[in-house]
């Protein structure tokens, strides 16, 4: 009973648990959640509350390319001198711009590498991973470090290469997103669907 217990809290603490800036150290693979939880952002922390991230290098390839939402120009941040939708590709801001979405400030989390298979499946899409990660924080940041340099993530897609990527390639040379993933898996659900209801029909 006891075991079952405490795999319960540690899938809780896996899920929920919010993580306070103070307790941030350099090559942290963090993440805040956008959408009233739709979905994650990802990025690495570096260092002296900056983080840096893989945005959108392009509208049309964004998640909300569906909607009728149009891009917008935001003030400069006085902290880190970030311009939202001005920035493209891997940049590097403050905590805030980092967490920020729609005028509001989320609570950040920890990704967790090497999650037991329970966990995982138990896990929001976007909090952690199977993959282990055996570089040092020192390598990890000079990986996002190298990329901010060059800008040298290619071009963002939602579903091939997104800020989650980014990060888990940062954190184990691995380009991977599990929220991509599941994402991916329910589009190819909702085609099957339509194509056996179309079967059906005619």
């Amino acid at each position: 009973m006891n075991k079952i217990k405490n795999k319960f809290e540690d899938g809780k603490e896996l899920l929920w648990k919010k993580v306070d800036p103070k307790d941030l150290k350099p090559g942290d693979h963090i993440y805040a959640y956008r959408m009233c939880g739709s979905y994650t952002h990802h990025g690495i922390y570096v260092e002296g509350g900056r983080v840096i991230h893989y945005t959108s290098t392009d509208n049309k390839n964004g998640l909300l390319s569906i909607s009728e939402v149009k891009p917008k120009t935001a003030p400069t941040c006085p902290e880190c001198g970030y311009q939202e939708n001005t920035g493209r590709g891997v940049i590097k801001t403050c905590l805030d711009c980092f967490r920020r979405h729609n005028g509001t400030l989320h609570s950040i989390h920890f990704f967790k590498y090497g999650a037991p298979q329970w966990g995982y499946l138990l896990k929001i899409a976007g909090t952690c991973s199977t993959l282990s990660c055996d570089k040092s924080p020192e390598e990890v940041v000079e990986v996002a470090k190298k990329s901010l340099r060059s800008n040298g993530f290619g071009t963002y897609h939602v579903i091939d290469n997104n800020c989650e990527h980014f990060a888990t390639y940062c954190k184990t040379g691995v380009s991977a997103s599990e929220q991509a993933a599941s994402y991916d898996d329910f589009a190819k659900k909702c085609r099957d669907a339509k194509e056996r209801i179309k079967k059906f029909v005619e």
